[in-house]
């Protein structure tokens, strides 16, 4: 093959990543660039143009699909290959569907790596041969939404979506955008305990009057790493939020942020449609009452008959109170899935969000900051999801095409 091919590795686990350069080496093919999930992968991928890109494919999958996704649409003529150790076909078709070209099995054998790159080199250029159109196509997002949802008000959303946006920033480094898409409503920068001179009603606002405007201005800086979109904070009501315009600032953050959560009202509309549609992953909270298990139930049958995957919608249980009607075993069964994380009651909870000031910066060790840095650990991939007051469901997830 020689040493003329340069190949872009997107690999988080250091570890993983020097195994496969010493094999990549043994074949005499160059790493030109190494990179995390994300947006740094896509923007490496732009800046280098290399004639394939190798994607380490791990749980949880999210991210990592969504990466590959996005350094296709940055480096269209590089080749697409994912290397993991998991061989399950559930796996495997989404690593094809996603755009890869090739799979290789980890641990890396030197040779099958070089025969499969070869292989997939030549079929990719014979379809980039075939191609007639070169016109330049607008980058994806290469950053996970993970919208946090729930039919019913009163369940802990916001404050999920807040602990949540912060252990995320904190555990992984990462750029973290936080939304609250309660545009007239919403709590979000009172929980956090800043304040947002522009929000996202005057930023849809300007997208109304024909404008297009730069997000950045309309993002307001916790000090903890976190850039936040609040929602409207005047005596007045305006028009209900156009879905189009919010689904479009959520791309447009997801191109620069590797994480955006978005925290949704208590009342399904259609602004709330377009955020779950763009959404890699949709957190569904319900706390532990027969009311709240009921909707969550209905929610999860309007998802599906909407095509959103089992993998793509996650249940989550909130303990808001002690005085929890059904157990989660029945909470499971009624709601038809897996609960996905669980959230313990805890007594310093409504204390920290009358001061705001997040229980995950206020008492990193409270049982419940414990268990949303466990979710955050899980959903980013930083493998101690497990290690943290227990465990969850897998994090894999196909989005769903529109």
């Amino acid at each position: 093959m020689g040493r003329n091919v340069q190949v872009l590795l997107v690999d988080p686990d250091p570890d993983h990543r020097e195994t496969v350069k010493r094999a990549l080496a043994q074949r005499s093919i160059a790493v030109v660039g190494e990179a995390h999930y994300g947006v740094e992968a896509a923007r490496l991928a732009g800046a280098l143009q290399p004639d394939a890109i190798l994607v380490h494919l791990r749980e949880p999958f999210a991210l990592s699909l969504r990466t590959l996704e996005a350094v296709q649409a940055a480096a269209p003529n590089a080749t697409p290959l994912v290397i993991s150790k998991d061989l399950t076909p559930q796996t495997v078709q989404k690593a094809m569907l996603a755009g890869a070209r090739g799979y290789i099995v980890s641990p890396v054998v030197p040779e099958t790596l070089e025969a499969t790159l070869t292989t997939a080199r030549a079929r990719h250029q014979v379809l980039i041969d075939r191609a007639t159109s070169h016109s330049v196509r607008e980058l994806p997002a290469a950053g996970a939404i993970l919208t946090v949802f729930g039919p019913k008000g009163g369940v802990g959303k916001t404050t999920l979506a807040a602990n949540l946006a912060l252990s995320i920033a904190r555990q992984t480094s990462a750029p973290v955008a936080l939304v609250d898409a309660d545009v007239q409503f919403g709590d979000v920068a009172l929980s956090m305990g800043i304040e947002a001179p522009r929000t996202l009603a005057d930023l849809l606002d300007a997208m109304a009057r024909g404008e297009t405007p730069d997000i950045k201005p309309y993002l307001a800086q916790h000090p903890a790493g976190v850039s936040v979109l609040a929602a409207r904070h005047r005596h007045e009501l305006s028009a209900p939020a156009d879905p189009e315009a919010v689904a479009a600032v959520l791309r447009e953050l997801a191109q620069t942020f590797d994480f955006v959560v978005v925290d949704t009202p208590g009342t399904y509309s259609a602004a709330v449609a377009a955020a779950l549609d763009e959404s890699t992953t949709v957190f569904l909270v319900t706390s532990a009452d027969m009311a709240s298990v009921k909707d969550a139930r209905m929610a999860v049958d309007a998802l599906r008959r909407e095509g959103f995957s089992e993998d793509r919608v996650k249940l989550v249980v909130n303990h808001a109170t002690n005085a929890n009607s059904v157990t989660e075993a029945d909470i499971a069964r009624t709601v038809g899935c897996d609960i996905f994380w669980s959230i313990p009651h805890d007594r310093a909870v409504p204390v920290s969000t009358q001061r705001g000031e997040p229980l995950v910066l206020a008492d990193p060790s409270a049982k419940m900051a414990k268990r949303v840095q466990a979710m955050a650990a899980h959903i980013g991939g930083g493998g101690a999801g497990e290690d943290i007051d227990g465990g969850g469901s897998l994090f894999g997830v196909f989005r769903r095409g529109r």
